[in-house]
């Protein structure tokens, strides 16, 4: 198979988190590699990514190290965009990934700690949440992992919302698919605010307000007669979401280029 190219970007998520974890290295600035895939193209539960399974070079050592690589099928550079990696059990590995951006952000782990901790994740001590709990247990008071537990808790039950809402998506996908259509996926933004029976060009609409600016409506009468879009929109306004439209397959970017949507998704929480 050709080798894939890859964009890592320095200050995301699997460059501070995953790489150094279970791979043991990271990189100090954005990166275009290459990998070599091992297997075809994988679902990642979600239409706008794929999964391959393939081997990357440790930049440090020149080891050949074999993984699972999540990737946006969107390109920059001519690169497609490295979201995450793993190298075990991808449900585990899944939510040690979240729960490792959480404390992270929350400054009780560094990549640097992750490296550190890499031998560890190889013997298998270091391969869910609870594992990485017991450890930080050695090294923070009762009061901190007692805060901590809650907080991961609380992301576990979005998690398991955040996989609802990829699978709720695919299936959109499929009945677009079915109809004749294309779904088309907006770029993540936050929902900033959602307003009923607003007049479009002559059609009541709901309408949302992005963190980037953008407006984007929809025709109630025709695609929200009951309003459970409306009502979904409500519950995820100041999140991360993903837009998507419905465009005829013969007819790219009809609908969606002038702001029309379908549906919205929680993306990360």
């Amino acid at each position: 198979m050709n080798k894939i190219k890859i964009f890592i970007q320095a200050n995301a998520h699997c460059n501070l988190d995953s790489l150094p974890l279970r791979f043991g290295f990271l990189y100090p600035n954005d990166r275009i590699i290459e990998i070599e895939p091992i297997s075809n193209e994988l679902s990642a539960n979600r239409p706008d990514r794929f999964m391959i399974e393939a081997w990357i070079t440790n930049p440090d050592t020149n080891e050949k190290v074999s993984g699972k690589f999540v990737l946006t099928r969107e390109l920059k550079q001519c690169a497609h965009i490295l979201v995450t990696a793993w190298r075990y059990d991808d449900d585990s590995e899944y939510y040690l990934s979240e729960v490792i951006r959480l404390l992270r952000k929350q400054e009780a782990i560094t990549p640097q700690w992750l490296l550190d901790n890499h031998r560890l994740y190889l013997a298998g001590e270091l391969r869910s949440h609870a594992d990485l709990i017991r450890l930080l247990a050695t090294k923070l008071s009762a009061e901190s992992i007692g805060e901590i537990r809650s907080k991961i808790s609380d992301l576990m039950e979005e998690l398991k919302n955040l996989r609802a809402e990829n699978d709720r998506l695919q299936r959109e996908l499929d009945a677009a698919l079915a109809d004749g259509n294309s779904l088309q996926i907006a770029d993540q933004a936050i929902l900033e605010l959602v307003e009923e029976n607003i007049l479009h060009r002559g059609s009541h609409c709901t309408k949302l307000t992005m963190s980037d600016g953008r407006k984007w409506y929809m025709k109630t009468k025709t695609f929200d007669r009951l309003g459970a879009v409306t009502r979904k929109a409500k519950t995820l306004i100041g999140k991360k979401v993903r837009i998507t439209s419905w465009d005829p397959i013969s007819s790219p970017g009809k609908w969606s280029s002038q702001g029309y949507f379908r549906n919205l998704y929680l993306d990360q929480v």
